[in-house]
């Protein structure tokens, strides 16, 4: 073991634990989301409408690299694992891989207007590779760091809790200006420099975060990193039945993702002006921030399987309401907005929840709960899911015969982009509900298996 790192630590112990170290983290979960919001909100719309990739081709690109980048998590572990440093552990993952992350990620809306169509589609493969790994660079050790930042388990549980706020906050950011800015941006001459100045700008806000996280914050425990083997995760699918249920439930609530990845297309398109992403965008949050606030009540006299089921429902209630009366009366999208984003946040939340009765069932059943690894699953869910999501958007674009090079698209195009908006969510909320009612962990079932784990945990403690 290097002596400069066991150095570092002994050094980082004595230093007591300082706001600015609060600040700097949370700084840095800004500049994470900021990236991650900018290219799943407008990557999309930039390599079909600028660099002229037809969707289908983009959404195959993104199924790809996305399967590339969801199996990056681990092989990034193994590396933390083995680092050793005079500036500890991880966070020269978090400058390098930080400044990496930023710098291809304002690649990805540079168009480089080569003559040959697959010389572009090349450079997107290629450079959206390249911004997986380094997200993987960044994300991975940056949530790790959450756990060794400080020996007192209370300030890491509201590091956790703060950070995880401004991750929200940063989406929030880029959803509210991104079309505005994009919109002041493409008053140049250059074709698609209002999307590429976005980019340039985020990239570099992003890249002073994480210098500053990296200067400011310190390692004070050696993390221990347990490996886990692929055997392991077989073993752990073979036999959760409410794991493999909320697996298969994410696929079918791949619509979901869809209305997100389609939310820039529907502004420019059917609103009239990337400028009215942020008037959508807006009402979506306070959805979202409505759910907090609603789930916990309502999970007192409902199921959560059914609970997805009814807000799936209503939400297709809400989108026919929407798709009656239109989108021309901008105070009514406005309003309607709300609704979709409470319903989306509500599908979210309890494909979540499901997860922690995923982990109780896996400590009835084997007597260990496994959160690391019932989590590292929902992860790898989550990205090969983002794939999926991105070449579903690619089909369904194609399928509504969305033009690239068209300033304005048809009207069967609009009405398509229209629907899938307003029925997107509740269909997948529907769709998704039904491996969770499938599955027998619900209901009186539920209720005894959890009945039986207090007993064994009260009989270990005695």
């Amino acid at each position: 073991m290097s002596k400069g790192f066991d150095q570092y630590y002994e050094n980082a112990v004595k230093a007591p634990f300082k706001k600015r170290e609060l600040v700097s983290y949370t700084i840095g979960g800004l500049g994470d989301s900021v990236l991650s919001g900018l290219v799943s909100t407008f990557f999309m719309i930039f390599a079909t409408s600028v660099m002229k990739i037809s969707p289908i081709t983009i959404g195959t690109i993104l199924l790809v690299t996305k399967f590339v980048d969801a199996f990056c998590d681990p092989v990034v572990g193994v590396l933390m694992d083995n680092t050793r440093t005079k500036y500890g552990k991880l966070r020269p993952y978090i400058l390098f891989g930080g400044l990496f992350w930023a710098a291809i990620t304002a690649l990805l809306f540079f168009n480089p207007n080569f003559s040959s169509h697959a010389l572009q589609i090349t450079y997107v493969a290629l450079i959206y590779t390249l911004w997986g790994i380094g997200f993987s660079l960044f994300d991975v050790p940056y949530w790790s760091m959450s756990a060794i930042i400080s020996t007192d388990p209370q300030k890491r549980n509201s590091i956790v809790s703060l950070t995880r706020s401004a991750t929200t906050l940063g989406s929030l950011m880029v959803s509210l200006t991104g079309g505005l800015l994009v919109s002041y941006f493409a008053r140049s001459p250059h074709s698609g420099q209002g999307y590429s100045y976005l980019g340039w700008l985020f990239s570099l806000l992003a890249a002073i975060s994480f210098i500053t996280l990296f200067i400011v914050s310190k390692e004070r425990v050696k993390p221990r990193t347990e490996k886990t083997s692929f055997k392991s995760i077989v073993n752990i699918l073979k036999i959760n039945k409410p794991l493999q249920a909320y697996i298969v439930s994410q696929f079918f609530q791949v619509l979901t993702m869809v209305v997100t990845m389609l939310t820039s297309y529907y502004a420019i398109y059917n609103l009239g002006s990337i400028a009215l992403l942020s008037f959508i965008m807006v009402p979506t949050m306070i959805g979202f921030l409505l759910t907090p606030l609603v789930i916990p009540k309502l999970l007192k006299v409902v199921r959560t399987p059914q609970l997805l089921l009814y807000s799936g429902i209503i939400s297709v209630i809400t989108g026919a309401i929407y798709y009656i009366v239109g989108y021309q009366n901008l105070t009514f999208v406005f309003i309607i907005s709300i609704f979709a984003g409470f319903f989306i946040s509500m599908s979210m939340s309890l494909s979540t929840i499901y997860v922690v009765d995923s982990i109780d069932y896996a400590e009835w059943k084997t007597g260990y709960r496994a959160e690391g690894l019932m989590f590292s699953i929902q992860s790898l869910t989550a990205k090969i899911m983002s794939a999926f999501g991105s070449f579903v958007t690619g089909i369904l674009l194609t399928a509504i015969q969305f033009n690239t090079d068209a300033v304005t698209q048809s009207a069967f195009t609009l009405k398509g982009l229209f629907f899938i908006t307003a029925f997107g969510a509740g269909i997948s909320s529907i769709l998704g509900s039904i491996p969770l009612l499938i599955c027998k962990f619900k209901g009186r079932e539920r209720d005894r298996i959890l009945s039986e784990l207090s007993d064994n945990r009260a009989k270990k403690q005695q």
